[in-house]
């Protein structure tokens, strides 16, 4: 049986991944409502797309000023205040009759929502031990792409069975219940730290070689993931064939080859430190790269080929993340928060990048492209760690 104390951990853990979610569930439960928003509100497919541009920025920018000023003021007090936003602006979202008003209030649902993003990370920091941190962050990221898988899935009932603003309905209640238990919850300890302003903060990190390669690894690694997610649906139902459906299968298979990929690391760790792993994931990260971009020089165009190799590369970006993230919270205690929110901000602006380097060189639906970006972002991961030599593991 399991004592209070490990209770209480493990009820913890299961907080900070849903607050983790919250990126997901907002963004992906969304997706299938906006054929309906736009009839709805009598606007183009066009206008109400830009809500999810909005909502991705308004998301970034969040997380590069709630870790700093955590660092300072303390986790708990700017989750809470994040955590209002969030609730006030998807009230709003419920109620809105314009998409303008709409755009408005996702940039506020962002804006609050980021703070739960980038503060979990930063309170694994604050209440566990570094021998505990790459195995919670690593459940945490199979809870996250549980939520990522589950999302739309939820979403698309919703819409089948309700009106779209019943998704906002979903979220104002996760919110409401997941800002009720942080409260009771969390107990995060005040920073020990003197006062120091956000510009310092940032000093510190960006002045850091180790911070960059952990940062530039996990960000190359997430952001050829968002390659692979920007082309992939055209290269398998328009170029090879496969129907919708056939096409959610195999999406839904490499979401659990992330699922089984971490919870391998996360035994591993109980042999290995997270700095070994990150090496030895990043190096098998590279090796599927290079094999995606031999098949395409040789022209396998089998999908099979293809398939074998995503779910390699895919598999093992989250345990690149966690063991970046992991090693970076290590490193940098008293800017905790500072570090998670760039790193995190960091990954969501490198996928951004390569996905529309992805559309640049894009021909007739062909993996080519894909391929190609996935294996220069593969050994840009690997290649990033060199800034990392020397790194003492804790």
């Amino acid at each position: 049986m399991l004592n209070s104390t490990q209770t209480r951990s493990k009820a913890l853990i299961i907080l900070l991944s849903a607050l983790v979610a919250f990126g997901p569930l907002s963004i992906d439960m969304y997706l299938p409502s906006l054929p309906s928003i736009a009839l709805d509100l009598s606007t183009n497919v066009a206008a109400v797309q830009k809500t999810i541009t909005i909502f991705l920025i308004g998301f970034s920018v969040g997380m590069l000023v709630y870790g700093p000023l955590s660092d300072r003021y303390g986790r708990k007090r700017l989750l809470m205040i994040g955590m209002l936003i969030y609730v006030f602006a998807t009230l709003g979202c419920i109620f809105a009759h314009q998409i303008e008003h709409l755009q408005i209030f996702r940039l506020l649902q962002a804006l609050g929502g980021a703070s739960a993003s980038v503060l979990s990370r930063a309170l694994v920091r604050d209440l566990f031990s570094n021998a505990d941190i790459p195995k919670i962050l690593s459940v945490m990221h199979i809870i996250t792409m549980i939520a990522t898988l589950v999302a739309p899935l939820l979403g698309a009932l919703i819409v089948e069975y309700a009106h779209w603003s019943g998704i906002f309905i979903f979220l104002l209640v996760y919110s409401l219940l997941c800002m009720c238990w942080s409260q009771v919850s969390i107990q995060a300890p005040k920073p020990t730290q003197a006062p120091t302003g956000i510009l310092q903060n940032y000093k510190v990190v960006l002045s850091n070689r180790h911070a960059w390669g952990f940062m530039l690894s996990n960000s190359f690694s997430f952001g050829a993931m968002f390659a692979y997610i920007t082309a992939s649906s055209f290269v398998f139902i328009h170029y090879y064939g496969f129907s919708a459906q056939q096409y959610a299968y195999l999406f839904a298979g490499n979401i659990f080859s992330i699922i089984i990929f971490t919870a391998i690391n996360g035994r591993l760790l109980n042999r290995f430190g997270a700095y070994t792993l990150l090496k030895a994931m990043a190096i098998i990260s590279c090796s599927a790269g290079m094999y995606l971009a031999v098949i395409t020089l040789l022209k396998l165009e089998s999908p099979w080929y293809l398939i074998a190799g995503l779910a390699v590369f895919v598999g093992v970006t989250g345990s690149i993340g966690a063991n970046s993230m992991a090693n970076l919270l290590k490193l940098l205690p008293q800017q905790a928060g500072t570090a998670s929110g760039i790193s995190v901000s960091m990954q969501f602006a490198m996928g951004a990048v390569l996905g529309y380097v992805v559309s640049l060189f894009f021909v007739n639906n062909h993996p080519a492209s894909m391929n190609v970006v996935i294996c220069l972002s593969a050994c840009l991961c690997l290649f990033s760690l060199l800034l990392t030599r020397g790194f003492k593991e804790v």
